[in-house]
């Protein structure tokens, strides 16, 4: 009797895809630790290092500026060199330059460290999302991409915490509170040293034996590899670092798409990082005593909200969860630019509702770019869309604390709203409907059609 074979798209849940999704988890774990030690770290490295508001506001953005390198560099060499083989190396230097904060002694060395960091988790963005989405099944892919976004809270969140047990009373604790990032990325990095290459991307690229052989050894043999090769299209030879692809991908039409991914996430990610690097300091101008308590409290509520994103990514759909995360973050923002703020209560309580709802609608920061792109610019076009976005959280970073020193937080938080409001807006007029449909690629024309709004019946599953 002939064993059914089933795409790719279509298979059992297996061990090797539970290993894949934890594997993929560390970017954004060391991500999100990288952005959170960041908040313990810098009080007293301006204390230390005696920085000024412009230098604080620098090194606090300086890896959001070195991920718009890491993504717009990397994301396309990972579409021409393939995924597996840088998958380790990021996380290599990520290690390493953790634990060079032990030596740094000044603010320029320290902003080039942190910008070498952001560099390398840049990179691990389109590597480790594109190699997820192309591993596992349609059902797995939502809530295993939102996933990485929780894993990311999580490890801002335990980041935070370490400030519980740091000596305040010595400035310099700070080059060990910075290195302890080194930990996670080396755990990650021993977890990876095994995950092969992409069938996909194989096939995408002519090498259809290694294809074959990787689909028997980890998905089994009811995966039908024969409806893998008619559903992946070859893609032209590229040379060089493959920089061409950026080139490709508005050429072939997926301009739009490009556009769509890179504002919403960039609406969602600026108002969020500004606010959350710099929550501190909010919180004491409205009046809140302990600072970095309420910060920890409010800060792990973001697990909560990409746990919700998760649970309902597949059952509403990508489209109704990011139109309503949106609306209620965005609305949470301008009710703190009023008066209302002025009780420390309902100010705790209102960034609460904020971080829940953005941290819901931030569980599509990976999952929309993996859907709409095909196979051969898939790391390219979230590599660029994570790059842009970087750079208006980079902004943001940069911008917040100047504001905040001048013109007072509430005038602050109305920019961040404005930003939201804005992200919602072109949600609204063009986030597509991706739930139910394969991750197989299209043409343009027909990527119109298929990724475009649909009613909630016929998104669930």
């Amino acid at each position: 009797m002939t064993e059914r074979r089933v795409s790719l798209d279509e298979l059992p849940t297996s061990r090797f895809h539970r290993r894949v999704a934890l594997v993929a988890a560390g970017g954004p774990f060391c991500d999100g630790y990288l952005l959170g030690i960041i908040v313990v770290a810098l009080p007293l490295i301006a204390r230390d290092l005696h920085l000024s508001a412009a230098q604080a506001g620098l090194i606090g953005a300086a890896s959001l500026l070195g991920m718009f390198v890491g993504g717009i560099v990397f994301g396309p060499m990972t579409d021409r060199f393939g995924r597996q083989s840088m998958y380790v190396l990021n996380l290599a230097v990520f290690v390493l330059c953790s634990i060079a904060h032990l030596f740094v002694t000044g603010a320029t060395a320290l902003f080039a460290l942190r910008l070498v960091m952001g560099i390398a988790l840049g990179a691990d963005y389109p590597i480790a999302t594109a190699l997820a989405s192309e591993f596992l099944p349609r059902r797995l892919r939502g809530p295993v991409l939102s996933s990485l976004v929780l894993c990311l809270w999580v490890g801002y969140t335990l980041s935070l915490a370490t400030g519980l047990f740091v000596h305040t009373g010595d400035s310099s604790t700070w080059r060990y509170v910075l290195a302890s990032a080194a930990i996670p990325s080396a755990i990650f990095l021993v977890l990876r040293l095994n995950i092969p290459e992409s069938p996909r991307w194989l096939v995408s690229v002519g090498r259809i034996d290694e294809a074959r052989r990787i689909v028997e050894t980890h998905l089994g043999r009811q995966a039908d590899f024969d409806h893998l090769l008619a559903h992946t299209s070859r893609s032209a030879p590229r040379t060089g670092l493959g920089l061409s692809s950026l080139r490709d991908l508005f050429a072939r039409g997926y301009g739009r798409m490009v556009f769509f991914c890179s504002v919403f996430w960039t609406c969602q990610i600026a108002p969020s990082f500004a606010i959350k690097t710099f929550q501190p300091l909010l919180l004491k101008s409205l009046g809140v005593t302990h600072v970095l308590s309420g910060t920890l409290v409010i800060i792990s509520f973001a697990i909560v909200g990409t746990a919700l994103g998760m649970l309902v990514i597949n059952r509403i759909g990508r489209r109704p969860l990011l139109i309503a995360a949106g609306t209620i973050a965005t609305l949470s923002l301008f009710a703190l630019a009023t008066p209302l703020s002025a009780l420390a209560v309902f100010a705790i309580a209102l960034f609460i509702v904020f971080t829940i709802a953005e941290a819901a609608g931030s569980a599509l920061q990976f999952v929309y770019p993996n859907e709409v792109f095909p196979t051969d610019v898939r790391a390219t076009g979230m590599g660029l869309a994570m790059s842009v976005s970087r750079i208006g959280a980079a902004a943001g970073t940069f911008v917040l604390p100047i504001t905040i020193a001048k013109w007072g937080a509430a005038n602050g938080l109305l920019i961040a709203a404005s930003i939201a409001a804005l992200g919602l807006l072109v949600s609204y007029r063009m986030a597509p409907e991706t739930c139910n449909l394969p991750l197989a690629d299209s043409e343009p024309t027909q990527a119109r059609e298929k990724l475009s709004p649909v009613s909630n019946n016929e998104v669930r599953t």
